[in-house]
């Protein structure tokens, strides 16, 4: 229809996607995320060990403190109450409880709530002297994922000087 030398074109009533339109956004969503759950799963794996660094580095410290505020030595022991611990003396997955030396008096307790991996190579408790010296040299915590296939792992370390230090891996040096 023409009126005046104008063409006037009715407006198409579609309104929307197609279908073929929105199968394609679906599939290079598909592909995308395809990429990116390895990625994601790494990622929640190591803050999960990460989190478990910063909680026994800061009882740790913690625990230091506390020695010098009592005056007395404190131990630090492993927990066992977990359902993913195993039952060897080395085994810390389930946390840590810090008690004084002398009377067994609780401190403060530290469980872990994330299956991972982590190991003390002592069967002993780690003994934090009244001036708040920890253990002995080469005492070192091995923080991992259970996931071995993630190979993601934090070491914790301890020096002559009593000084707390974390390393990526599975050894202090």
């Amino acid at each position: 229809m023409q009126t005046l030398g104008f063409s006037v074109f009715k407006a198409s009533n579609s309104q929307g996607f197609t279908l073929v339109e929105l199968l394609v956004c679906l599939c290079l969503l598909g592909v995308l995320t395809a990429f990116a759950a390895p990625s994601w799963v790494r990622f929640q794996e190591r803050a999960r060990v990460e989190a478990a660094r910063d909680q026994l580095m800061n009882d740790l410290q913690n625990a230091r403190l506390r020695a010098l505020q009592l005056g007395q030595a404190l131990e630090l022991s492993r927990l066992s109450d977990c359902t993913w611990a195993t039952s060897a003396n080395t085994d810390w997955s389930c946390g840590w409880q810090v008690t004084t030396q002398l009377d067994k008096h609780i401190v403060f307790t530290s469980p872990l709530h994330n299956p991972l991996g982590l190991t003390f190579p002592k069967n002993d408790p780690m003994v934090i002297s009244h001036r708040g010296d920890l253990g002995t040299v080469g005492d070192r915590w091995v923080i991992k994922s259970k996931q071995t296939a993630l190979n993601v792992a934090i070491t914790v370390c301890i020096n002559s000087a009593s000084r707390i230090r974390w390393v990526s891996g599975e050894a202090c040096s």
